[in-house]
């Protein structure tokens, strides 16, 4: 089963419980009423607030993989296959701590080039960087391309992010002609 139908599942489960609590609260507070009585209700709330929760929850997941979905859309078909790039360019996709890129650019923008060197992996984007000053060449959301300077000290040779490689095939093509 995929996650899309366990959620689901899980939801339908809590309001059922939820609903089915709810008669059986009903008859106790009738029948017996005191403690028993409380205890069956909050635990009768209880239930229904987490049935509330977890719709919640499941509303803004979908939300959340529509919103990513559609900028997925946006950002890939910038870079569609058919297009010429010089480069075939990075996405970060987490800027770690510590990272040097922290501050200068922002998680999902494409790392055009670093240094003049168009990096194809995370190795080379390592490999691009010098002691010192590094002029990162890259592209945000707006597809505007901007350029950011970061300094890297002795032996920092690592951006310490993760990416995701764009046009695979282009990148495969430029090292085939090297």
């Amino acid at each position: 089963m995929n996650i899309d139908g366990e959620r689901t599942l899980l939801g339908v489960m809590l309001w059922v419980t939820a609903a089915l609590s709810a008669p059986i609260t009903t008859m106790v507070v009738l029948w017996g009423g005191g403690l028993l009585a409380l205890s069956v209700g909050g635990l009768s709330a209880l239930l229904f607030g987490a049935a509330l929760l977890c719709t919640h929850i499941n509303q803004k997941l979908d939300d959340q993989v529509g919103d990513d979905a559609e900028q997925d859309e946006g950002e890939h078909g910038h870079f569609a296959d058919d297009t010429p790039l010089e480069c075939s360019g990075l996405r970060v996709l987490r800027i770690g701590k510590g990272s040097p890129l922290k501050g200068h650019l922002s998680e999902k923008s494409v790392i055009l080039k670093i240094n003049g060197v168009c990096p194809a992996t995370a190795d080379e984007a390592n490999h691009a960087l010098v002691e010192g000053r590094n002029e990162v060449e890259w592209m945000g959301r707006n597809r505007k391309p901007l350029v950011a300077h970061i300094t890297i000290h002795e032996h920092e040779h690592d951006l310490l992010a993760q990416f995701e490689q764009l046009n695979p095939h282009l990148a495969a093509s430029t090292q085939a002609r090297a």
